[in-house]
This record gives C-alpha cells, sequence and structure tokens, in this order.
C-alpha cells in the first residue's frame, strides 16, 4: 500500500484507532493492511442485507477461520479490553457486528447465542423493515415492534452494543429512548448538511449523545455531500460533518465509521446491481469508483484524515477521542458489565 509512516502524527501512532464500520471478507491479506495503517480495532461486518441465521454462522466460521490462521497478527474482541490488549500487542481486534438483525428471525433468544460466538454490535434493520424495526427507506418511518422492544431489552440485559445506522429515525428515537445502555450510529453523518435517508437529523444526534452514545461518520460519498453530476466529495466537506457534530453535541459523541469496502472480489458489479441500484435513494449519483470521498477512499488514508484533523485546529484530545477513545468509552458501558446468563 506504500504507507510512508513517517507521515503519522504521534497522535495517532501512540492511540488507539478504531474504525466504527468496514465492510469486506475476513482476509489476512486485508488484516495486514489494516495493521500497515496503524488500526487498532474495527466493526468488521459479518451480516447485512436479508442474510438468515445459517448464513450468519457460515460467516461467523469464516471469521474464526481467519482468527485461527493468523493468531500472531489477529484476536477477538470480546471486551473493551481486548482493544487495549490488541494496541500492547500489535494485532488487529476484530469486533463482529451483524448490520442487519436478519439473523435473529422472530426469535430474540438468538441475541445470546450470537453474544456466546463472539457478536458484540447488532443494527436493529438495515434500510428495509425488520421484525424489529423500520428500517430508513420504509416511507411509513414506523417505529419498534413489541418484538424489537423486546430486543432492545435483551441486547442491554446481555451486552450487546445496538447499532441503529440504517434504522428508520421513529424507530431509532424509540430504541434511544427505551435502551439503558448507550447507542450508537456507526456509519452516518449529519442529514443536515446532506439530504440522504442514511444520514441523521439532529433528533437523532441529540438523543443519542443524550444517552452517551457514539456518531460514526463515514467516508461514504453521498453521504457526505453532492454526487450529482458524478461530483466527488472531499475530505473538506467532511470535517464539516464533523466540525457540525461536535458543536451540536460536543466531542465525547463523535467517532469514524468509515463504511470502506476493503474487497469487492466482482469489480463493482454486486454494487452497482445492489447499492447503485436497489437502494438509489441512498447511492444518489455515485459511482462505484467514487463511492468514498476524495481523501478518504481507503484505510491507507486514515493517517492523512487525522494530521488534517490536527491541521484543521482539533485539540490532542479531541482528535484522541474521535479516532478510538469515545469508542472504547461506550464499549466499555456496554461489554463489560458482566457475564451473559
Amino acid at each position: 500500500m506504500g504507507i510512508d509512516q513517517k507521515k503519522w502524527s504521534r497522535v495517532y501512532k501512540e492511540n488507539i484507532v478504531v474504525d466504527g464500520l468496514l465492510v469486506g471478507p475476513p482476509s489476512g491479506k486485508h488484516v495486514q493492511e489494516l495493521l500497515d495503517c496503524g488500526i487498532t480495532s474495527t466493526n468488521w461486518t459479518v451480516s447485512s442485507h436479508r442474510e438468515d441465521t445459517i448464513q450468519a454462522l457460515n460467516k461467523i466460521i469464516q471469521f474464526y477461520w481467519l482468527l485461527e490462521q493468523f493468531p500472531q497478527s489477529t484476536l477477538l474482541v470480546e471486551k473493551s479490553s481486548d482493544i487495549d490488549r490488541a494496541k500492547r500487542e500489535g494485532k488487529l481486534g476484530i469486533i463482529l457486528m451483524f448490520q442487519t438483525a436478519s439473523p435473529l428471525g422472530t426469535n430474540v433468544h438468538l441475541i445470546r447465542i450470537f453474544h456466546r460466538l463472539g457478536v458484540r454490535v447488532i443494527e436493529l434493520a438495515y434500510n428495509e423493515s425488520s421484525p424489529l424495526a423500520a428500517g430508513c427507506l420504509e416511507p411509513a418511518n414506523g417505529g419498534l415492534t413489541s418484538l424489537g422492544i423486546q430486543a432492545v431489552q435483551e441486547m442491554n440485559r446481555i451486552g450487546v452494543l445496538i447499532d441503529l445506522s440504517h434504522v428508520g429515525e421513529r424507530s431509532s428515537l424509540e430504541a434511544i429512548e427505551i435502551s439503558e445502555d448507550p447507542v450508537i450510529f456507526s456509519h452516518s453523518n449529519a442529514r443536515k448538511l446532506q439530504e440522504n435517508p442514511r444520514n441523521v437529523s439532529d433528533e437523532q444526534i441529540k438523543a443519542c449523545e443524550a444517552k452517551g452514545g457514539v456518531i460514526g461518520l463515514a467516508s461514504f460519498s453521498a453521504f457526505v455531500g453532492s454526487t450529482k453530476g458524478g461530483r466527488h466529495p472531499t475530505l473538506e466537506e467532511y470535517l464539516k460533518h464533523m466540525d457540525y457534530l461536535l458543536d451540536l453535541v460536543g466531542p465525547d459523541h463523535v467517532g469514524i465509521g468509515t463504511d470502506i469496502m476493503i474487497s469487492e472480489p466482482t469489480d463493482g458489479v454486486w454494487w452497482r446491481a445492489t447499492t447503485g441500484r436497489l437502494y438509489s435513494a441512498v447511492s444518489q449519483e455515485m459511482t462505484y469508483e467514487t463511492h468514498n470521498i476524495k481523501g478518504f477512499m481507503h484505510h491507507s488514508d486514515f493517517p492523512a484524515v487525522v494530521n488534517a484533523m490536527l491541521d484543521h485546529g482539533y485539540k490532542e484530545s479531541v482528535v484522541r477521542k474521535i479516532i478510538g477513545g469515545n469508542w472504547q468509552r461506550v464499549y466499555r458501558q456496554v461489554w463489560d458489565k458482566g457475564s451473559c446468563t
């Protein structure tokens, strides 16, 4: 990847760096690339869209193979201290997360089973409605179902972090109100700056802050700025989203969740047929080649983004929180409450 570590800031080198969301198959090559970029830990998407229980289990098995075959460079994150250990040992801390609730079907007891298998983050819906909640693309903007209320309570009890990216506005607000624990929007930006159904309103942002949660800013182009006519949004526009959230809710509730796709074996064919075509309201007019912003196209850009944050005038203490400290705090509050019973 040609990473020049001499250009890493001291802040970047010394502190835990967490990506709140990435997408891609488990691969030793990808692990090494992320380590070369200085990433300490990441929420790695295991299951998404409408995958069922068996499909999710098969995906988890693939991550177990990765952990088994690359023990010198990976570890499974099950509690917040595992991320500290990953930093000390120079390994990548892998957080197993579902970008969908579909593997649960209508059985909230599966939350416990998936927790015991290592899953620590679950989204309540993925664009469309799930048995738990309305997705962000549903025109009716429905709320949580009775099953969704049970799922929120069970995730609180067991220690699974609730992710509300892709969830509808009303259902996300209801989940935040019901939850006893902090929740996150792992990869969503400010709708006030860029109108997109996947971005979040000021009301959602403030509710997440009041519950002690974190909003992870994505580098997905259509969440950052206009992509009309093939326009490619920039890092400067990304920092405007960061400025906006810092002004709105302060430095304790902002993180980075890139939504970077680290590998797409079909060279964009799958993406164009699904995200590009079926979710055109989300992808808008961006292309596969420009679906992350200029200046934050790959994880190799992460160190330069942190340098840009420092050059932008952010204090070191604020940067430390945004690149990992805030994620760590939420993980500690949710995951470390005690053992699952």
